[in-house]
């Protein structure tokens, strides 16, 4: 008699315990996507001479074998034109841009700093329009 209370006592409690509940799942969405601007013939313009400038401060760094403080007044002189140049453009397409840049002008630290400064790591974060350019 004690050993059927025992089966029935097991057989209850595994039967409570089977997650018949009505409750769903909790779904999960994806993020949506970041939306895609639309480049003018102009940005697209800009774009290409950006790389351009790009592989120029590349070629310019090069003599230098340790970090400067300051960089040749020539590489210098390429990153402003490439400051300004790169205004026009949104902040997805301008971040790229500026990170390499980065790499091509990590020997000259004040040249680095600039680009630092004006990444636009979050510029769309903290509520700016995605497609919107300048700084």
């Amino acid at each position: 008699m004690a050993v059927i209370a025992i089966v029935a006592a097991t057989l209850a409690a595994a039967v409570a315990g089977c997650g018949g509940g009505s409750q769903r799942p909790a779904t999960t969405h994806a993020a949506p996507a970041p939306p895609k601007c639309t480049l003018s013939a102009k940005q697209r313009r800009v774009i290409e001479e950006a790389k351009r400038m790009v592989v120029q401060m590349h070629h310019l760094e090069a003599p230098l074998k340790t970090v400067h403080k300051v960089g040749p007044p020539a590489l210098e002189h390429e990153l402003n034109r490439f400051l300004l140049a790169i205004g026009v453009l949104p902040p997805d397409e301008r971040a790229l841009l500026i990170r390499k840049a980065k790499s091509a002008t990590a020997l000259c630290r004040d040249c680095f700093d600039a680009l630092e400064s004006l990444e636009p790591a979050v510029a769309t974060r903290t509520g700016g329009k995605p497609c919107k350019p300048g700084f």
